[in-house]
C-alpha cells in the first residue's frame, strides 16, 4: 500500500509519508528492525520524479527520529523517571520535532541534485 501511494502523491509528499511512517514504526520497534522491514518494500518503489536512493534516504532518516515515545531510544527510558517526565511529554514534544524534521528532510532530499545522490 505504501508503494502505491507513490503513483498518487507528489514526490515530496511521498518522501514525507515515508519519513513519518518509518519514524512511527521506529517508535515501536528498533530503528534497525524498521529499516530491514521497509527496505524490502521501498527498494522496488517506482515514483515519478524520485530516484530509489532518495526514498531510501527518507526511510533511513525517518528511522533515526524516534522522538515521539520513550520506547524509541534507550536514553529516553533512562531519563523518564529521574526527570519526572510522562509518556505524553515525549509524544507532545517528540511529534512536533518529528514533524519539523520530516518536512525539512523531505524538502532537502527532494531538492538534492542528482550529482550528490548515488
Amino acid at each position: 500500500a505504501l508503494t502505491k501511494l507513490g503513483g498518487v502523491l507528489p514526490a515530496v509528499v511521498f518522501l514525507f509519508v515515508v519519513f513519518l511512517f518509518t519514524s512511527a514504526l521506529s517508535c515501536i520497534v528498533s530503528n534497525a528492525a524498521t529499516v530491514v522491514l521497509l527496505y524490502a518494500v521501498l527498494r522496488d518503489a517506482d515514483v515519478d520524479g524520485l530516484r530509489t536512493s532518495q526514498t531510501i534516504l527518507a526511510m533511513m532518516l525517518g528511522a533515526s527520529t524516534a522522538f515521539a515515545t520513550p520506547i524509541g531510544y534507550q536514553t529516553n527510558l533512562m531519563v523518564i523517571t529521574p526527570g519526572g517526565y510522562q509518556f505524553g511529554d515525549f509524544f507532545l514534544l517528540g511529534s512536533i520535532l518529528t514533524f519539523i524534521a520530516g518536512v525539512t528532510s523531505s524538502l532537502l532530499i527532494w531538492a538534492m541534485p542528482e550529482s550528490v545522490l548515488p
